[in-house]
């Protein structure tokens, strides 16, 4: 996932829902789903891809309006090929066309030898017709501040919904249709267009929602699929902001604990509850460097490998000596949170709720849950979370981590039990995402890609 500051869950879309775990109707052959892809060779260094455009509707209620094309990357299985495998590597708004050379390069070898590799830009991100915003409106959206009273939270809503506005009026009729559902949509037609019958899937992080909602869409069109780190289609948006904190907070937690192990860490010696108060103090302090702290420090707790930089950067933060930097407004992460779960609090319900959270979880509780857009964005939301199964669908191996730092293993474990056919492989260790981290993990998911085998039930991967 990216930089936490403004995350939010994704949630189905009550516009082409029925009844919660009902399946959606399937849409019948349409040129979306007959047209011919054309393959060019575009290397990523040393790695041989192959890229092509893919059209689809701007609004899938009106297939026969406006449309917008994809770009699509494709790395060819390197030995006996199975078929295609489609990736998304999370986000929302991360480049999917990107992450296929990175999975070129890290994926199990056998699932390399087995696959062609298929990423995409979705809809609105990368180079598939991206959301855009003004220049002016970005500077404003940068000075807003982290409220910490309801009139704060008042003032940020007035700030923040102008360049929503603004980004929707630059933006076109795209910014209205670039939820997860017509995402998934769009994913059908790339398997139809690459001549599969079944789709066979890895999605990581908020790429695991890609995957659910398909299924939930198309279940009998389900092949081979991995959910890495799974959200919860279920949660709304204050519960999915107490997940993603509780999530942060254990990896803080974890972090502080192996601090005596790491000379320069600069909270050793502190009693716990002391270091969970500065750090979030210093997190949530009103100031041009409160948003680039919070970004870098949210990311750099995610894997115990940054941590050595955490403790460098945070003994540099502690001491007053960060130089800001301007991060972009990512406006197709917003707009996909914001379409895909609806969020209609006051500004009081939210401030409330960011009260409970900060004193729960004191490092990342109120950065996350008073910072959310989505009660004031401009386009009508379409999300209803309800839980997914899926019946009729292939088996779907769901992979959590105990101490997952972005979307917590309570998620995995009911994404897997929810599911008719789901199987939960657990990797326990603290890091977000665990395929090509843990080797028994990334031998399972190579097992059940390539023999189709799950591993057994209540199986455990241990770092």
């Amino acid at each position: 996932m990216i930089p936490i500051r403004h995350l939010a869950v994704v949630a189905l879309t009550a516009a082409l829902a029925t009844t919660a775990g009902t399946a959606y109707a399937a849409p019948g052959p349409d040129r979306f789903h007959r047209q011919r892809v054309t393959w060019q060779a575009c290397p990523a260094g040393d790695v041989p891809l192959e890229c092509a455009r893919v059209t689809v509707p701007v609004d899938w209620a009106a297939p026969g309006g406006a449309t917008l094309t994809l770009k699509v990357t494709r790395h060819r299985a390197t030995g006996n090929r199975l078929g295609t495998l489609f990736l998304n590597p999370g986000g929302p708004g991360a480049s999917g066309a990107a992450f296929t050379a990175t999975a070129a390069s890290r994926f199990g070898q056998r699932t390399r030898d087995a696959y062609d590799l298929v990423g995409w830009d979705p809809r609105g991100v990368g180079e598939s017709s991206p959301l855009t915003c003004p220049e002016s409106a970005d500077a404003a959206y940068r000075e807003a501040r982290l409220p910490a009273t309801v009139r704060e939270r008042l003032t940020f809503e007035r700030v923040t919904a102008a360049w929503a506005r603004a980004c929707r009026a630059a933006s076109g009729p795209l910014f209205d249709h670039v939820d997860t559902i017509s995402t998934v949509r769009d994913l059908d037609v790339l398997r139809a267009v690459l001549g599969e019958t079944t789709l066979s899937y890895t999605g990581m992080s908020y790429g695991t929602r890609i995957g659910i909602f398909y299924a939930d869409l198309f279940p009998t069109r389900v092949g081979r699929m991995v959910l890495d780190a799974a959200t919860d289609p279920a949660s709304d948006n204050a519960d999915f902001w107490r997940g993603a904190s509780l999530a942060a907070q254990r990896g803080f937690d974890d972090y502080l604990a192996g601090c005596a192990a790491r000379p320069a860490c600069p909270l050793t010696g502190l009693p716990p509850a002391e270091a969970r108060t500065t750090v979030g103090r210093l997190l949530s302090t009103p100031g041009p460097a409160q948003d680039y702290l919070a970004t870098v420090v949210s990311s750099l707790v995610k894997s115990p490998g940054s941590w050595p930089d955490l403790d460098g950067f945070l003994t540099e933060a502690l001491h007053g000596d960060i130089m800001p930097v301007d991060l972009p407004a990512d406006v197709a992460h917003h707009a996909i949170n914001c379409l895909d779960l609806p969020d209609h609090r006051t500004a009081a319900q939210v401030m409330a709720d960011d009260a409970r959270a900060a004193a729960d979880r004191p490092v990342f509780g109120h950065m996350m849950m008073a910072s959310t857009l989505c009660p004031q964005w401009p386009a009508r939301a379409t999300g209803r979370p309800h839980p997914v199964t899926a019946p009729g669908a292939a088996p779907v191996l769901v992979v959590g981590t105990t101490h997952d730092t972005a979307t917590p293993y309570e998620w995995s474990v009911s994404t897997a039990r929810r599911l008719a056919n789901g199987r939960l492989l657990t990797r326990d260790a603290t890091g977000h995402v665990a395929y090509t981290r843990n080797p028994c993990v990334t031998e399972a998911v190579d097992t059940y890609l390539v023999d189709g085998l799950l591993p057994p039930g209540n199986t455990v991967c241990r770092d």
